[in-house]
């Protein structure tokens, strides 16, 4: 049974009654009180050490970090879906504004000056100074004059955001095959605002599906339109800084450096794989250069590198390359292989020629640095940031100026 021993200690056999055998004893004065605190605090200090260390047995578990992962997906697909849905509400209330002003203008024969006063206007009633600026105002109206019909916007507008829009008016308002090219690329692509403006500037939609290829022989219809798709000439490798007598391999190696640029160039779909990949035939190893999977088109796609024209014997040495990946890579749903070969310079003629009775689709192109980095749109500051700014500082001074009147009439008054 228990017992208090004359030390004032606590004895027994049955530990876990300790706590209730204190507290009786406490409260009938047997117990001093300060041991009594001591005791329940190191048994508070106890638990609490035990749920710890229980809770990071969980935590430690597959099931809780995959619960983890479950939870922070869907919030992250939860805070995607609301932005998106900020988006195009955003998109949709510009493009009505838009409209109702060009409607109204059309109608009572109005002037531009009355874009300027309902900008105002409009900033007083809502509070929002730089979403009714006068400027962002007059790009409304343009976008509503480019899509006059509500019904005739293609659904790809409401997933860019509006900075992006401005810029595409200031480029393509006259061309809306252009604008709503550019738009899609924008949207499937993810690209930031800097990034489409790079992609403008460098001429992507010129560039697209140029190389010369026998895609139509060696593919269905189809196939051959979409994987034309994915390819361009030329390439621009404007973030590039190689020596005129660069090597292949030094090319090969500038281009992994920095693979996150060079993905981007190469265009949506493409996922590295990887570069010199072995391919064993024979007992005989060979090497390609580089090895990209496309997720769209469901094909391994190969690029060789070539500092130098474009020579017929290219093209056998990138069938050969597209039938080993075929036969030892190709899995599952997975389509034959593409091959792209990078020159710096070709001819049409002799690359139509070279690939005219070769069975695997490939592709010639050329690759350029035709731009330094700082050259970049994309590296310069937003021009739409700079007009609007330009345009608060002109109020600014307008401002101070009819204040200055005011003080000096004041003055003289005085």
């Amino acid at each position: 049974m228990w017992k208090l021993s004359s030390s004032g200690d606590i004895s027994g056999t049955s530990q876990q009654y300790h706590s209730v055998l204190l507290e009786v004893l406490y409260l009938c004065g047997v117990v001093r009180s300060h041991r009594y605190v001591q005791y329940m605090s190191e048994r508070q200090r106890t638990h609490s050490g035990e749920l710890t260390e229980a809770v990071e047995v969980i935590a430690a578990s597959a099931d809780y970090r995959e619960l983890i992962e479950r939870l922070e997906r869907r919030v992250r697909e939860s805070q995607a879906h609301a932005a998106r849905t900020l988006n195009t509400e955003l998109v949709t209330l510009y493009w009505s504004i838009g409209h109702d002003i060009l409607e109204q203008q059309q109608k009572a024969g109005w002037g531009d000056d009355v874009v300027g006063q309902i900008a105002a206007d409009l900033r007083t009633a809502t509070g929002s100074a730089r979403g009714f600026s006068r400027r962002n105002v007059f790009y409304m109206r343009r976008f509503a004059a480019v899509w006059t019909e509500a019904e005739k916007v293609p659904s790809v507008m409401a997933l860019i955001p509006w900075t992006a829009h401005r810029m595409l008016l200031d480029r393509f308002s006259e061309e809306p095959d252009l604008y709503e090219w550019y738009a899609a690329k924008a949207a499937v692509g993810k690209w930031s605002v800097r990034q489409l403006q790079a992609q403008i500037h460098l001429k992507l939609h010129d560039r697209q599906g140029a190389a010369p290829n026998n895609f139509k022989a060696a593919l269905p219809v189809a196939e051959a339109k979409r994987a034309l798709r994915a390819t361009k000439d030329p390439y621009i490798f404007d973030f590039l800084d190689l020596a005129r007598d660069a090597r292949e391999r030094e090319l090969e190696q500038a281009l992994i450096d920095d693979v996150q640029r060079f993905l981007l160039e190469l265009g949506s779909g493409f996922a590295f794989y990887g570069r010199q990949v072995p391919l064993i035939v024979g007992g005989e190893e060979f090497f390609a250069d580089l090895l990209f999977y496309h997720h769209t088109l469901r094909r391994f796609v190969v690029i060789e590198l070539k500092v130098g024209a474009f020579k017929p014997e290219y093209a056998g040495k990138m069938n050969f390359y597209l039938n080993v990946v075929d036969k030892q890579l190709r899995a599952g749903d997975d389509r034959e292989s593409v091959g792209i070969i990078l020159c710096t310079e070709h001819n049409n003629s002799a690359a139509e020629v070279a690939l005219y009775r070769v069975l695997s689709p490939i592709a010639v192109a050329t690759w350029q640095t035709t731009l330094g980095a700082k050259q970049l749109p994309g590296a310069q500051p937003d021009p739409h940031e700079l007009a609007e700014l330009e345009e608060v500082r002109g109020r600014l001074v307008e401002r101070v100026s009819r204040r200055a009147a005011e003080i000096g009439r004041d003055g003289r008054s005085g």
